[in-house]
């Protein structure tokens, strides 16, 4: 598992991001050091060349130079999103090497400046972010050095077998140059490849760039789907003797609310902010599954400095230790445990040099006991001083190996350029074997959009648009015994009569994975409010009653308050008889 230390951006390099126009050719990034970045001393270095050898084939192809001299894999990390991500990027080259495993004796060092092994989880990691953002990826090994200097052996054999690894193509420029018969004169100085040199590594970065772009898969549909919904819609807001007020305060808006049902069925935690979005932290108990709820708890002071909103989830490690743990989002992401089932909590800690949005929108056990969670980030929060370009949505995923503890520095999993994805919720396939992550779409052009992995989360499908039946926000979702879902959100449908509403779908996994449908839609509360309500949480007890739970805009001209819902599917299918 990753973890490495992200601090406030070393270097600052020249250029701005800006947005490709909608017409732009293929867009490519280089990204390396020296040997990569433009140098006075040679005329025109093999991003300039590449440009030229692709341009008859692939009109209005940009590829630009991300090169910055003494740049380690450590150093490129931090600059990943600034400098590669927020292009928007269709292919990234990467190239690093030579600097990670110089050893700078005259200082006294023994030891490479970026270990070997640390070497590698660097350049898997950049691999794995422009993977997860849609983008193809060419490796290229380190040059041959000769000039003075020691180096540590074995770089470009981690390349190779790193590109091996994620079947990606490879420019092999060590083994190019030891195959040149004039190899002395493909060095400028020993060290950075000199026009002759950057030569052939433009014509072999054609080669593999071309057949990289040529078998690239279309991104983008040619038009939305369609805005509306042909789904029968059932109606429960009149059906008050269903709800039960989990909190309201006069005058204070609480908001955002996220529940656990612990293993005896009965003892149920829910969190939620005194805020929208942000604000001191609240959390009250029931110990009849909802039907009641304590007074507010006492909670760790640090709660009150909360940013975002909370998410709290049931984890449990190897050795069979069970925990509790809330997320509060923005930078840094923090975290607070509890082992004794939530009689006693820590104080919200950071887990890492990173931040995000709604961190957690879901937690998710995978086979092999690890745990998976997914949020999202526009580029603010997802490391110190965040970004000031346009803003590019992102959906990542971190793992832990210690049942919650500590988590792995982030690896983006979807991206598309023209909508704003975001909020993922987790849904897996009755069989097991399959995870579906449904997406928010927030520039609100077209439908929510899911993607599917068939292996524990180490690759991904291509954001696919979902039907309109399907459109909202924050998508939450949980099995019924008959194995029909029932997924609960807020809806953003274009042309919906709940537009705006809280929520839910009943239908089948299968209709996630064909692009159908469902079998019906309830309105669970009227919102009195064009949008603000339901970011949803879910909990089927042992009988199948379904209790949903979120905050909205219950009475008009007041603040938003908790309620919680109960149903069971049975009864909405006799209202549809």
């Amino acid at each position: 598992m990753i973890s490495i230390a992200l601090t406030s951006l070393a270097l600052l390099t020249p250029w701005a991001t800006q947005a490709p126009p909608p017409d732009a050719g293929p867009r490519i990034i280089a990204l390396g050091d020296s040997t990569t970045a433009p140098r006075a001393s040679v005329e025109r270095v093999w991003s300039e060349r590449l440009q030229d050898l692709l341009g008859d084939e692939f009109q209005g192809v940009q590829v630009l130079n991300r090169g910055v001299g003494g740049d380690t894999t450590v150093r490129a990390a931090r600059r990943l999103h600034r400098d590669v991500l927020a292009e928007n990027p269709d292919l990234v080259i990467i190239q690093f090497g030579i600097n990670d495993g110089a050893i700078d004796a005259d200082q006294g060092k023994t030891q490479p400046r970026v270990a070997l092994d640390l070497y590698r989880d660097h350049l898997q990691w950049m691999i794995q972010n422009c993977l997860g953002m849609g983008a193809e990826v060419v490796l290229m090994t380190p040059n041959p050095v000769v000039a003075s200097g020691i180096r540590k052996l074995g770089y470009a054999d981690t390349v190779r077998e790193v590109a091996a690894q994620y079947r990606l193509r490879l420019v092999d420029v060590e083994r190019l140059f030891h195959r040149k018969p004039d190899f002395d004169q493909l060095l400028l100085d020993g060290m950075h490849p000199s026009d002759l040199g950057h030569a052939p590594i433009a014509e072999a970065l054609a080669v593999e760039v071309g057949r990289a772009l040529r078998a690239r898969r279309p991104e983008v549909e040619a038009a939305p789907l369609a805005a509306g919904y042909t789904l029968p819609t059932l109606d429960l807001a009149a059906e008050t003797a269903r709800q039960i007020v989990v909190d309201r305060e006069a005058g204070q808006y609480l908001g955002h609310p996220s529940t656990v049902l612990l293993e005896d069925g009965r003892t149920m935690f829910c969190v939620y902010p005194k805020g929208h979005g942000r604000g001191g932290l609240v959390m009250k108990r029931s110990d009849d599954a909802g039907l009641s709820w304590s007074e507010r708890l006492p909670l760790p002071d640090n709660w009150t400095t909360s940013k975002e909103v909370p998410t709290i989830h049931r984890v449990i490690d190897a050795k069979g230790i069970r925990r509790l743990i809330v997320w509060s989002g923005l930078y840094p992401a923090r975290l607070a445990v509890s082992e004794d089932d939530g009689a006693h909590w820590s104080p919200l800690k950071p887990v890492g040099a990173w931040g995000g949005i709604v961190v957690m929108g879901d937690v998710e056990r995978l086979k092999d006991g690890r745990y998976m969670a997914l949020f999202h980030d526009d580029g603010r929060f997802i490391q110190e001083g965040g970004s000031g370009g346009p803003r590019r949505f992102y959906v990542y995923k971190t793992l832990s190996r210690d049942g919650g503890l500590s988590w792995s520095r982030p690896v983006v999993i979807a991206h598309r350029p023209d909508v704003h994805l975001c909020e993922p919720g987790i849904v897996r396939s009755p069989d097991g074997g399959k995870l579906a992550v449904l997406l928010r779409e927030n520039s609100r052009q077209r439908n929510s959009f899911i993607i599917f992995t068939e292996d524990e989360g180490r690759s991904w499908s291509a954001p696919r648009e979902l039907p309109a039946a399907l459109t909202g926000d924050r998508h939450t979702g949980r099995y019924a015994a008959d194995g029909r879902l029932f997924i609960s959100f807020r809806d953003t449908t274009r042309e919906s009569v709940t537009q705006g509403d809280w929520v839910a779908w009943v239908g089948h996994f299968a209709d996630l994975e064909n692009g159908t449908e469902g079998q019906y839609r309830v309105r669970l509360m009227d919102n009195h409010h064009r949008w603000d309500c339901a970011y949803p949480a879910l909990e089927v007890l042992a009988d199948d009653t379904i209790v949903a739970t979120t905050y909205g805009h219950w009475t008009a001209g007041e603040q938003p308050y908790i309620v919680s819902l109960r149903l069971k599917l049975a009864e909405l299918d006799r209202m549809l008889d």
